[in-house]
């Protein structure tokens, strides 16, 4: 079983430049630290964006626009939606940013950025029913984001704030990235209808301009904010982005380090990056990194790269304004790497893009795309089941609620939903027409979530009704219901 510090892992895979297999590394050693690399899923295409849902698994958007909820210990795949209309380039045009609303699924919307034509793209909010486990509706937030068939970013997330933050790639139209009033080359931040902030500092969507085509962005433990950045054939970077920040990009590339550069920074006050690398490594997704169940890796950004195919660990120093120190994983060994993610309990997930149709096609191996799981043998990590959405859904409803008796939707479509007693383990539910007719009946249903009940009303016809139920514990209740279609 093959042991090796990031060190030596640079240096084995310069020894086999472009060589790799469908096998996985075994034990990667970081001081006393070995992690294990294992697949989650397998034969995806060039799956763009992971997202650690409220269900604990993950939902992940792949360049074509299909968006899958993947057990993270099965490794069950289920389709959630496919969004029609995805316009993908040679390059890389396609889908590109996700994220569940705060509340999913009581508020059951899924944000998405995608590429429609050649030089537009869109924010989407996808609306997901729990009745017929797909997406219903699509409700375009903003239509006329400016796209390409490369160059355009981007990254969906919850601030700590609360609001919604995009990032944006300048299209292949670098002036956009210092012009306020367009959406290019920006990082975004509005609520939750797409709409701008009321403080942000320049009066609409806008919060950071100057940018070329990010890729990652995340959020650290202390609410400071982190963008990783492809350069054009040099100075990619890693930036901490501050409200109203100019990140300097067409005018700075990476730092001010030429004469022109030191005047163009004097004049917009630009913003000096993190981290820059020379010539162009690609880089990607981004996570944030301040688990126990990787001592060495804390309050570190993890970055993924494509063209460099590696992982990067970069320290910060205790103020977050600076990297530190940096090491390197997985140099050539898995291929081209689009994301990462941190779930909650510390585990680590990448996903491979290996079947991208920009000329790397030949890195693909029989079972990419993948997504891997990277994590601590000797760890051991605090569960987190996996739950349906469903009983996600009641769950969220019963801690929110203060009322007891309680029906909804009202009106109803395909399901309903009843919160009664919490002592309560099995019910009774008869259902009546205007008539006095018993339409439904189910005695002594099992209740799987303390304080909720849902049943199916889809073989019921449209109309007004009253559902009587009857507690084990004892509580006895009727509401009247209204089912429309």
């Amino acid at each position: 079983m093959m042991k090796i510090t990031p060190e030596s892992s640079w240096i084995w895979c310069l020894c086999s430049l472009f060589v790799w297999t469908s096998e996985l590394p075994g034990f990667h050693a970081q001081d006393s630290t070995e992690l294990e690399v294992s697949a989650i899923a397998e034969n995806l295409t060039v799956p763009w964006d992971l997202v650690w849902g409220p269900d604990n698994h993950i939902w992940c958007m792949e360049k074509s626009g299909r968006i899958t909820r993947i057990h993270p210990d099965l490794g069950q795949v289920e389709e959630i939606h496919q969004i029609p209309g995805v316009y993908q380039s040679f390059d890389n045009s396609g889908a590109h940013g996700m994220v569940l609303h705060p509340d999913f699924p009581v508020e059951p919307f899924i944000y998405v950025n995608y590429t429609y034509a050649e030089y537009r793209g869109r924010l989407s909010k996808l609306t997901y029913s729990l009745a017929s486990e797909s997406v219903v509706k699509e409700e375009v937030l903003l239509n006329e984001l400016p796209g390409n068939i490369s160059h355009n970013g981007s990254r969906l997330l919850e601030g700590p704030d609360g609001y919604l933050y995009f990032s944006t790639g300048d299209a292949f139209v670098g002036w956009i990235a210092q012009e306020l009033d367009r959406l290019g080359g920006k990082v975004l931040r509005m609520d939750w209808n797409g709409d701008p902030v009321p403080d942000n500092p320049f009066d609409n969507l806008v919060y950071s301009y100057g940018h070329r085509n990010p890729q990652g962005l995340v959020f650290a433990h202390d609410g400071q904010l982190y963008s990783s950045e492809h350069g054009p054939a040099n100075d990619d970077e890693v930036n901490r982005i501050v409200e109203g920040g100019n990140y300097g990009w067409p005018l700075i590339e990476g730092y001010c380090d030429t004469p022109e550069e030191e005047e163009a920074c004097e004049s917009i006050n630009g913003m000096p990056p993190l981290a820059v690398w020379s010539p162009t490594q690609a880089p990607c997704g981004l996570a944030y990194f301040n688990h126990p169940s990787i001592p060495e890796w804390s309050n570190s950004l993890l970055l993924c790269f494509l063209r460099a195919q590696q992982l990067k660990v970069l320290a910060l120093d205790g103020g977050g304004v600076a990297v530190v120190q940096e090491e390197i994983y997985f140099k050539e060994e898995l291929g081209r790497l689009r994301d990462v993610l941190v779930a909650p309990n510390g585990r680590v997930f990448l996903a491979t893009s290996n079947r991208e149709i920009n000329g790397w096609d030949y890195l693909a191996q029989d079972t990419d795309d993948r997504i891997l799981e990277v994590r601590n043998v000797d760890y051991v990590y605090e569960e987190m089941p996996a739950s349906s959405l469903t009983e996600l859904f009641l769950n969220r409803i019963v801690e929110q609620s203060t009322e007891e008796q309680a029906i909804f939707p009202q009106p109803a479509d395909y399901q309903v939903h009843i919160l009664i007693d919490k002592e309560a383990s099995s019910a009774s539910i008869r259902m009546y027409d205007m008539l006095g007719r018993v339409v439904l009946e189910a005695m002594k249903t099992e209740v799987e979530v303390a304080g909720a009940l849902y049943f199916p009303v889809s073989d019921i016809s449209p109309g007004s009704y009253v559902v009587e139920i009857a507690t084990n514990s004892g509580h006895h209740f009727a509401k009247p219901l209204m089912i429309r279609r």
